[in-house]
């Protein structure tokens, strides 16, 4: 009996705040709520421009008008008169109860999934910094590496910069030592430019018979030519 009087207060009730109905109002779809209840659920759904039944999730466009159910409001004010609202209000709070058990579960659950998440956080953090060890490594090395072959062709450089240098200090003291020849061949060219021919003969006297007077004529002009066949008779 009890339960048929709860189940028939249900249908003057209000789904959101979960209470016997306060200045009710019907929706186009039919359901009854307190007028500030579905004003307030319609309120946060706004920016939608769309407007819907908590129950059975219909939606309106554009937003219906809200008028007090006078007849429903009768209705209710009779159910309090009676004794039905005590009996409501304890059936109520069973109800409240059993959804702070359901909401209790769910943040349990949630607890555990938080939990969760937080373990595989921690693998993942694992893993990074393994990666970031093993990378750091890798470029350590690498570094390594790169220096030691950056000595290596230093080293090569150098040795073949050597190499040459010596081939260039080589050939400069061959050309130094030709400029110094050449500059003692022109130093006796020039005594000799000063020197007449009987004493060129005096002086190298294997010249008196490889010589005729035309060859003496052409020493007193030309005596480059006459020095060259000297140095090479010599």
């Amino acid at each position: 009996y009890n339960t048929q009087r709860i189940s028939y207060l249900k249908k003057f009730s209000c789904s959101i705040c979960i209470d016997l109905l306060k200045d009710p109002v019907a929706i186009p779809c039919g359901h009854s709520y307190c007028m500030s209840c579905i004003k307030t659920h319609w309120d946060t759904e706004d920016p939608k421009r769309k407007y819907s039944c908590p129950q059975c999730r219909k939606t309106f466009t554009p937003r219906p008008l809200l008028e007090k159910n006078i007849m429903l409001t009768d209705l209710v004010e009779e159910l309090k008169k009676t004794g039905f609202q005590e009996l409501y209000q304890k059936q109520k709070q069973k109800e409240l109860e059993l959804r702070r058990l359901k909401i209790q579960e769910t943040i349990q659950d949630r607890e555990k999934d938080v939990k969760l998440l937080q373990q595989e956080a921690e693998v993942i953090n694992g893993s990074a910094d393994k990666a970031v060890e093993y990378s750091q490594k890798i470029f350590t090395e690498l570094i390594r590496l790169i220096k030691k072959r950056r000595n290596d062709v230093k080293q090569q450089i150098r040795c073949q910069q050597e190499s040459e240098l010596g081939l260039v200090r080589e050939l400069q003291e061959k050309l130094e030592q030709e400029i110094t020849e050449l500059k003692r061949m022109d130093e006796e060219l020039e005594q000799l430019s000063h020197t007449d021919h009987e004493q060129l003969l005096h002086n190298y006297p294997s010249l008196s018979y490889l010589f005729s007077d035309c060859l003496v004529g052409l020493f007193k002009k030309k005596k480059i030519y006459i020095y060259i066949y000297i140095k090479y008779t010599i």
